[in-house]
């Protein structure tokens, strides 16, 4: 991955469209989250769980990302993130793929 496709993220976080966690499965369930960024860091059992909920809701995911460079872009450490802001989260796949 280049830094700038990535980069992009910092301006999400700051606009407060970002959530992991508990918050990302959450939005994914009530569909407000548009897109899924999975890091290679992330077990095979948390791979599974998310891609599966994603395919079930039909969320795109992006992954293959290493965790060092997500921590760059947005300063915190996560194995998976969930961006909840249509606009960006396009933007996000057209740059990603």
């Amino acid at each position: 991955m280049e830094k700038n496709r990535l980069s992009f993220l910092g301006l999400v976080k700051r606009a407060n469209a970002l959530v992991a966690g508990d918050r990302m499965m959450e939005g994914i369930r009530n569909k407000s989250v548009y897109c899924v960024l999975l890091t290679t860091a992330a077990s095979e059992r948390t791979q599974k769980q998310i891609r599966d909920k994603c395919a079930f809701y039909k969320i795109p995911v992006i992954d293959q990302i290493e965790q060092t460079e997500l921590v760059e872009a947005i300063g915190d450490v996560f194995v998976a993130v969930g961006i909840t802001q249509s606009q960006m989260a396009a933007k996000i796949i057209q740059e990603m793929r």
